[in-house]
């Protein structure tokens, strides 16, 4: 996996180790986590990709989304992300707009770059 921002490349993702977000992830509710939050891999599935479970609930439930393995650089290793950095509120009004258009989206990811 290419390294991003400054993190570490993983050789391997394991259920129940912490990884950090290479970017930042918006969801349909409105909880926006920053690149560098910490988040547990909960899950691996040859065909579907990983779990990623935030550092939040919803309705009692932990937040979690399964990513596709194209989205493997989605994660860094724990410790190795610098800080965030700020979307603009602008970025952060089109995306939430994105989303809520979206029939099947739940969340989006969001670069640095689209800022």
């Amino acid at each position: 996996m290419p390294s991003s921002g400054g993190a570490t490349t993983i050789e391997a993702l394991k259920i129940g180790e912490y990884y950090q977000t290479t970017y930042g992830t918006l969801w349909k509710d409105g909880t926006y986590f920053p690149r560098g939050t910490r988040v547990l891999v909960a899950g691996v599935h040859l065909d579907q990709g990983f779990c990623v479970r935030f550092p939040a609930e919803m309705d009692g439930e932990p937040l979690e989304t399964w990513e596709d393995w194209a989205e493997a650089d989605f994660l860094a290793a724990d410790g190795s992300v610098d800080g965030a950095v700020d979307l603009s509120s602008t970025v952060l009004a089109e995306a939430r707009e994105v989303l809520d258009d979206a029939e099947d989206g739940t969340h989006l990811h969001l670069h640095e770059t689209e800022d």
